[in-house]
């Protein structure tokens, strides 16, 4: 992939987008989680931190990056630096819908904020970087052979699926930030007040906010709303009800939820949710 001739390919129909693209100098995406998909994130050239869930990725030419879609991300361009990239997105059905669910245990398996990265010298030792040259190519023919990428998409995660189960290389995070991440997940359904959460990690409200965004680039608020909203998703497409699962993800009343929901997911709830299969 030498040069630099950007491209995308969106079929709604196969369930994926690719993205081939340039960030420029110090640019910074917004924390945000992909409702319902999977990323597959390639830097080709340059250097970037890929903040996820708290935790600082330093990422480097070939490194992959694995998102799934209950992770909050951003990523930050490194001063000075041009980063050519790839972008993979799919549907999480993606894998049902094309018999590969065997294979989708960086998905679904993957503990969250952990094995995000599958490094350099993995990607270009497995072929990984081979099955993205092709992968490449594909989308840039006119016209464009959907059945042909999907193909290539499906050899690409099956890849992806095992060099991710041995194990990645980590990031840093501050402890407190970790420490207040890890509890904030497994208390999503129980009050979760800045006060409480200052007292239980014995800071200052004041120091408690700063370092929380200092580390994942999100106010603690905003991220507690992001993962209700996230589990209200998932315990909705089990069965409960959109009041029961409001209740369980620990908002006080609907209209709390459908405020947040709104603001988070860029449509009111009933048209979104009216999207999930049971």
């Amino acid at each position: 992939m030498s040069g630099f001739s950007g491209c995308e390919c969106v079929s709604r129909e196969y369930g994926f987008s690719y993205i081939h693209s340039v960030e420029r100098s110090a640019s910074r995406s917004v924390s945000h989680i992909d409702k319902d998909l999977f990323s597959v994130f390639m830097l080709l050239s340059g250097e970037l931190d890929y903040i996820i869930e708290g935790k600082c990725l330093h990422i480097k030419p070939n490194d992959v990056v694995l998102v799934s879609n209950n992770e909050l991300h951003h990523s930050i361009v490194k001063d000075g630096c041009e980063c050519d990239y790839i972008l993979l997105m799919l549907d999480l059905d993606f894998f049902i819908k094309n018999d590969c669910d065997d294979f989708a245990h960086m998905v679904f398996n993957r503990a969250m904020g952990s094995g995000n990265v599958i490094p350099a010298e993995t990607v270009v030792s497995s072929g990984i970087s081979d099955i993205f040259k092709r992968l490449d190519g594909y989308v840039r023919q006119t016209p464009v052979c959907l059945p042909v990428v999907k193909s290539v998409i499906i050899e690409l995660l099956y890849n992806l699926d095992r060099q991710s189960a041995k194990g990645g290389k980590g990031g840093y995070q501050q402890k407190n930030v970790r420490q207040i991440i890890e509890y904030i997940n497994n208390n999503l359904t129980e009050k979760l007040t800045l006060d409480d959460l200052a007292a239980k990690f014995f800071l200052t409200k004041q120091y408690l906010c700063k370092v929380f965004k200092a580390g994942t680039g999100i106010t603690i608020n905003k991220y507690i709303s992001y993962k209700r909203v996230v589990l209200v998703r998932e315990l909705y497409s089990k069965g409960a009800s959109l009041s029961e699962a409001c209740e369980k993800a620990g908002f006080n009343d609907y209209s709390a939820f459908y405020r947040a929901y709104s603001k988070i997911m860029n449509e009111p709830p009933r048209k979104s949710l009216s999207k999930i299969d049971f």
